[in-house]
């Protein structure tokens, strides 16, 4: 099957609009054109009329990791908020978590005040766990946000069932999140954008960085722009543009679509299908519905691109193989129900599940924004609002992502094998419990 998100129009993505074809100067350019670049560049307009600002998309609007997602918008941070409390302090932490609350409430804003036509539902984001480790987990977690001021309640039982369907051990829900349809929010966007004097240049792939008479440039094959500041947003698509290899690894994830429900299977699906679910495996499960009634569902371990696409390809039908046979575990009735879509995206993340938003160190007037961790939505849309404030003279306050790099591994080695190393224990993990947890309930046959 083809590697094609659901969202996409099915006759294709557009060929693109306007590339860059020729050398011109600008105020800001922003390499991607993913949210984290259109929001960025909405913000910035907005601060900054005045300003000539460029989006240079490698593809097109669309083609990237927010086209290829679920279109699920909460707010939380990847690491453990007892883990972040230990290293940076509360105060910090709870001006983190409430950035990832912001981050929604502003896309909410953005998505509303623009009209743009995105299904965009606001519907709560329930977390839930399979087994007791997994529960206690998610005790520290909401332990650790009472001690915060921000308390969130243990959902019911029949809530549970209600908010994810049957099987979990206990849940708990975000109310401040959406669904969306990534595909139409950034050619939305992206329209808005064009209208309102922002280039938006496809097909435009930047293939070198460079510093000129002390301003920045981007290399595209075609063209070439000099700017007073160039952000990379780039995340998981950055390849050689990464400007912290060291920090930030590139991850594959893996979903998949449904055919449309009848009223029939929708009723013995045993969810209520409001709201995006995800479970708290280390490589979890999440789901939502569509406006048309699809089950869109991702999951598996994540990987490591080798840089072969055979061999990548290889490694991701067996984690397809692994998404199907979670699909039917989770609803057995979905057995008789087509799947017409599978496709996976790049991501990236940070080894300390941070992100990384800051100048690109060694070059003046390079910025980076990405390794959101698996919250993109919200962390993009919060520090693209962060760095038109930043423009324009603003006190946005310093986060524990305001940086310019991360935690690092010195070798290539390292960030390779020694991290498929250790996505394949974590996997190890999830699965150890999980079996546990069924022999002691009697389901291990």
């Amino acid at each position: 099957m083809r590697n094609v998100p659901v969202w996409w129009p099915e006759t294709g993505l557009a060929p693109g609009g306007d590339r860059l074809a020729s050398t011109g100067r600008v105020d800001l350019a922003i390499v991607g054109g993913g949210l984290a670049g259109l929001a960025t560049a909405h913000y910035v307009a907005a601060a900054r009329p005045e300003w000539k600002i460029a989006v240079l998309e490698a593809e097109t609007i669309g083609a990237g990791a927010t086209g290829r997602s679920t279109g699920i918008v909460s707010p939380g941070l990847s690491i453990p908020l007892p883990q972040l409390r230990r290293r940076i302090g509360d105060a910090r932490t709870l001006a983190a978590f409430d950035a990832s609350q912001r981050g929604v409430t502003l896309l909410r804003e953005l998505i509303k005040t623009e009209r743009i036509d995105c299904d965009a539902r606001d519907e709560p984001h329930t977390l839930v766990a399979l087994t007791p480790a997994k529960r206690r987990r998610m005790s520290t977690h909401l332990a650790a946000l009472r001690e915060l001021g921000r308390p969130v309640r243990w959902l019911t039982a029949d809530e549970v069932v209600e908010s994810a369907g049957p099987g979990y051990t206990a849940g708990f829900a975000y109310e401040n999140a959406m669904v969306i349809d990534p595909y139409r929010l950034l050619t939305g966007l992206a329209a808005t954008l064009r209208e309102r004097g922002v280039r938006i240049l496809e097909n435009s792939r930047v293939l070198s960085l460079d510093t000129v008479d002390g301003a920045p440039k981007v290399y595209t094959e075609t063209g070439a722009l000099t700017a007073r500041r160039v952000l990379l947003t780039v995340d998981g698509y950055a390849g050689p543009l990464n400007p912290v290899p060291a920090s930030v690894v590139p991850l594959r994830t893996h979903l998949l679509a449904t055919a449309p429900l009848t009223k029939a299977q929708l009723a013995q699906l045993g969810w209520s299908g409001r709201g995006g679910i995800i479970d708290q495996r280390n490589f979890f499960n999440y789901y939502r519905m569509t406006e048309d009634n699809r089950v869109v569902f991702g999951g598996g371990p994540a990987l490591v691109p080798t840089g072969d696409p055979a061999r990548d390809e290889q490694r991701s039908a067996r984690v397809q193989r692994r998404v199907d046979a979670e699909l039917l575990r989770r609803f057995p009735v979905l057995a008789e129900v087509e799947v017409v879509a599978r496709w996976s995206g790049l991501t990236a993340s940070s080894l300390d599940r941070l992100p990384v938003v800051g100048p690109v160190p060694g070059r003046d007037g390079f910025y980076y924004a990405g390794a959101w961790c698996g919250h993109g939505f919200a962390m993009s849309v919060d520090s693209a609002w962060r760095f038109a404030d930043a423009l324009s003279g603003g006190p946005a306050p310093r986060l524990p992502w305001s940086r310019s790099t991360a935690q690092r591994l010195p070798t290539k080695y390292a960030r390779t094998h020694g991290v498929r190393a250790y996505l394949r224990y974590l996997d190890y993990a999830d699965r150890l419990d999980l079996r546990r947890t069924r022999a002691r309930e009697g389901g291990l046959r």
